[in-house]
């Protein structure tokens, strides 16, 4: 079977050099120490056994030795790692931390599919035999989540690891959010922007979704206060947003399809906001889901690009 690597289609791809809140270039050694700690739990063990060893202790050598030869193969190498390992795991777990980029995503991706196709279809006795400790959903998640939290600019989704900048919105709504709010009078839009990208990585969506919308906010008051269009001191993002409607920001025969558009933008991110991250959660903890926070920022970075290129035309 031939099986086409992360590296493979990377040197297919043709990507924009475009400013990004994400790097793409260099893994750090705590990601790749916590993903090697959860492909331990989430496959499970091996051990080189004794021939003349009564029992077998609780492994999962098929697993490993698949991975082991699949990543062999496609490389074009007989070992993974020049050091001598006796067990197949050895290999690909040191691989994982000593390989360069495309290699470690390589890896990585040929792991995550075994956990997704094959694991996550056995039962729980299975696993329990396998040694298996970690939840394969649990396990893919956390590994989106690390990486996320590391800034770099991979997730494992539908059977591959691709670039975060090759998902649709990424690619045509946050990197424009951010080119245009690299430009002058957007520095404090800009570093509100980027702190809400930081706590998404983080897992810590109320504050995600708050510095999300304060962006946003300040994207309406850095193009009033470039076209000297004055409001009131402590305006929201309402209120900025009837201010430019009545100065003309937008041609008036738009205006019937803008009615939808303001509607939207009235009751979309400031209300998340004000639902979700700005007031206090009473006497039980909420939780905000990740679809909702990566939601705010998609709505925010659409909304930015729409204000700052009518301001700009």
């Amino acid at each position: 079977m031939i099986y086409e690597l992360f590296s493979t289609r990377r040197r297919k791809a043709d990507k924009s050099g475009a400013t990004d809140v994400y790097q793409y270039s260099s893994a750090s050694v705590k990601l790749r120490v916590q993903i090697q700690q959860i492909l331990h739990d989430a496959i499970g063990p091996q051990y080189e056994l004794s021939p003349y060893a009564v029992s077998s202790p609780a492994h999962n050598p098929d697993a490993w030795k698949s991975i082991h030869n699949v990543l062999c193969r496609e490389i074009g190498r007989h070992r993974l790692i020049d050091k001598h390992y006796d067990v197949e795991m050895e290999g690909v777990l040191n691989y994982i931390g000593s390989a360069d980029t495309d290699g470690f995503i390589d890896a990585v991706e040929v792991c995550c599919r075994t956990i997704d196709i094959v694991i996550r279809n056995w039962n729980v006795h299975v696993r329990r035999e396998k040694g298996i400790k970690q939840d394969p959903a649990a396990a893919l998640e956390e590994i989106n989540y690390r990486m996320r939290q590391d800034g770099f600019g991979y997730s494992y989704m539908d059977g591959q690891i691709i670039r975060v900048d090759s998902e649709y919105l990424h690619d045509e709504v946050v990197k424009p959010a951010l080119k245009l709010l690299n430009g002058p009078g957007f520095q404090g839009a800009q570093e509100e922007f980027l702190r809400a990208h930081r706590h998404y990585r983080a897992g810590e969506y109320p504050q995600s979704i708050t510095e999300a919308a304060k962006s946003f906010e300040s994207v309406l008051k850095a193009v009033c206060d470039q076209k000297k269009w004055r409001y009131e001191k402590g305006a929201r993002a309402s209120d900025l947003l009837k201010r430019i409607r009545q100065e003309g920001l937008w041609p008036e025969f738009l205006d019937a399809s803008f009615d939808q558009l303001l509607a939207t933008l009235n009751s979309g991110l400031p209300k998340v906001r004000n639902e979700q991250g700005a007031h206090g959660q009473g006497a039980s903890i909420r939780k905000i889901p990740n679809y909702l926070a990566a939601y705010a920022l998609h709505l925010a970075a659409a909304k930015i690009r729409l204000i700052v290129e009518a301001a700009q035309s």
